[in-house]
């Protein structure tokens, strides 16, 4: 009987932490999501508010970005154009280095073999499941997702910076009305061959 109990013993103990070692897939963006919280800024340790906006459907993405000094800025990800703007002022202009490429596609943690899973991270007091996409020559990108709930943590971009999410949706009808039309003030070709999104 006591070798029985500890047969059963040791095989819930094996199947727990064979559960446990399981590494957990990557996630698939949804089609249309949207995010507030804060980014931290890796190059200059410079933390600004952030807003995401992210629609696959067109395909186009919105980052606004707010530093402690109120200066603010945008980087609109439209098609394959990237356009650094200052809707304060209305001036615009195309990154030479970032435009050629859509947004993200919603399956960029699934496709290709250069996704890592990196364990469980803490991000603002959450225990938070994080991937790593590297390609090379280019960036690193990483997406971390509540272990309790699923619902995205943070993303990390371009090298650049961490954006840690305090809010999280994916309702379309959130999204703000215009958010992703390039504003007429915006060139369509490129015109400043020294226009970066990384100088603000």
């Amino acid at each position: 009987m006591f070798r029985k109990v500890l047969l059963v013993l040791f095989f819930t103990l094996h199947s727990n932490t064979a559960a446990l070692s399981v590494t957990p897939s990557p996630p698939r963006w949804p089609s249309v999501w949207m995010a507030t919280g804060s980014a931290h800024y890796l190059f200059n340790n410079q933390t600004v508010s952030t807003q995401i906006f992210y629609d696959w459907t067109r395909p186009a993405q919105v980052m606004n970005m707010m530093r402690e000094d109120s200066y603010t800025y945008t980087i609109m990800h439209n098609g394959t154009t990237v356009w650094r703007l200052e809707r304060a002022n209305r001036t615009c202009c195309i990154d030479p280095q970032q435009t050629g490429v859509t947004p993200p596609r919603p399956d960029w943690l699934q496709i290709g073999n250069d996704t890592t899973y990196d364990g469980i991270i803490t991000v603002m007091e959450h225990s938070c499941h994080s991937w790593t996409k590297d390609v090379p020559d280019v960036a690193t990108f990483s997406w971390l997702t509540s272990v309790a709930t699923g619902v995205p943590c943070r993303l990390g971009w371009l090298n650049a910076m961490h954006a840690d999410f305090s809010y999280y949706s994916e309702n379309p009808d959130l999204l703000p009305k215009g958010i992703f039309d390039v504003p007429d003030y915006c060139p369509h070709e490129i015109t400043d061959p020294n226009c970066s999104i990384m100088h603000f």
